[in-house]
């Protein structure tokens, strides 16, 4: 084992083991960082028990010798592992290297994992304290710590990936606080603004948009499930959920070939209001394209653009908003239909499995999780209804 002092506290490693088939020596290198502002004696200390380490991995074969790979070609690698090996859906690679390209690479990309320590990761995480939000709706500005733990979240597993395949011995990220969540509770309207926002709804000039926010709240479908939405899913009253939709550069809103879950594809009975309302926008939506022939892009979207393209991810979003502010309604996420429905259903006595099914969610216990606060109310309300009927048997004994 070799230390050379390479200056401003780094040093090089190199364990020598041997030679190669080819007669080339074997040799193991990584860069090790301390403080610049000690001693040399204390660097070459503090250097020397991080290199023991390394070296003691090295010999049980943790470690590898193998290529310098920068952040960026980590990024690659691991990406088309992840696609290959479990089989991860275009919107969710999508998704990934939204992350990716958006601040990992830009930020890091050029930088060799071997030599990536905590103290870069640091720098990276202050860094994103202080990068201005990805939307104009954001309340301070800034990226919100729910976004940029999204960060940590996916550099974390491209790290550990680099363990896994012995480019590095340690995942840095291990070594560093993360940042802290902070999206606030689960929104949902009660049943008195839930009826104040259908009666708006009323009001509304367009059937497109009466029918998408009305069928938020009676499916509880997810946005993209609805945008994503096709006339030949619907037969009779029945909606068959097949697919969602996504945002892909350069081709704007796309069908996704499934729901965000395999429990996502799944029936829903709609009722009259519903019907009737897909009615009324179906013969809107069939005579306004008229004029467009067969120049109307997507003939079988439920809805559409103006000019026959399926919507934009965000649009129904800024629609929402500003029917929120026109009538003067209690300020809530277009998510938050979604989960209004769910509470609606838990208090109308409907089981945590038959609401799972409904929303699509893969596993109960996700139902359960973000719905607790409605089912400990629907707990409360079973318990008083129980003791008020044997209590009244009881005394009638």
């Amino acid at each position: 084992m070799n230390l050379e002092n390479r200056g401003n506290g780094s040093w090089r490693l190199t364990i020598s083991d041997g030679y190669g088939p080819d007669g080339k020596k074997l040799r193991y290198q990584q860069t090790i960082k301390v403080d610049p502002t000690r001693t040399v004696n204390a660097q070459r200390h503090e250097a020397e028990k991080q290199a023991a380490l390394i070296e003691a991995d090295y010999r049980r074969k943790l470690l590898t010798i193998s290529r310098k790979i920068t952040v960026a070609q980590l990024a690659d690698e691991y990406m088309k592992d992840s696609a290959q090996r479990r089989g991860l859906k275009p919107r969710t690679i999508q998704q990934y290297r939204d992350i990716i390209d958006g601040r990992i690479v830009p930020e890091l990309g050029k930088k060799v994992v071997q030599d990536l320590t905590a103290r870069d990761i640091n720098a990276f995480y202050r860094r994103l304290q202080q990068a201005p939000a990805l939307s104009k709706r954001s309340k301070t500005g800034g990226l919100s710590g729910t976004t940029q733990l999204k960060y940590h979240t996916m550099l974390h597993a491209m790290l550990s990936y680099a363990v896994k395949m012995g480019y590095i011995a340690v995942n840095p990220c291990d070594q560093v606080e993360p940042p802290r969540k902070d999206t606030g509770e689960t929104q949902w309207y009660e049943l008195e603004d839930a009826g104040r926002l259908l009666r708006a709804l009323d009001e509304l000039d367009d059937p497109q948009w009466r029918l998408f926010f009305t069928m938020s709240l009676y499916t509880a479908m997810r946005p993209g499930e609805l945008i994503g939405l096709n006339w030949s899913d619907i037969k009779g009253n029945v909606l068959h959920v097949n697919a969602g939709a996504m945002h892909i550069k350069g081709q704007g809103t796309q069908r996704t070939e499934s729901p965000k879950t395999e429990k996502g594809r799944r029936s829903i009975v709609l009722p009259p209001t519903v019907m009737e309302q897909l009615a009324a926008h179906r013969r809107a939506q069939l005579e306004y394209r008229l004029p467009f022939g067969k120049n109307w892009p997507e003939p079988d979207a439920v809805f559409t653009t103006d000019d026959g393209r399926r919507l934009c991810i965000s649009t129904p979003t800024h629609v929402f908003q500003k029917i929120l502010k026109r009538y003067d309604l209690p300020p809530i996420t277009l998510y938050g239909l979604r989960h209004t429905a769910a509470t609606v259903m838990i208090a109308q006595g409907v089981s945590a499995r038959d609401v799972a099914a409904r929303l699509g969610h893969a596993q109960t216990s996700t139902t359960m999780n973000i719905y607790a606060h409605a089912f400990e109310d629907a707990s409360e309300r079973a318990t008083a209804a129980i003791s008020s009927a044997l209590d009244e048997a009881h005394a009638r004994g």
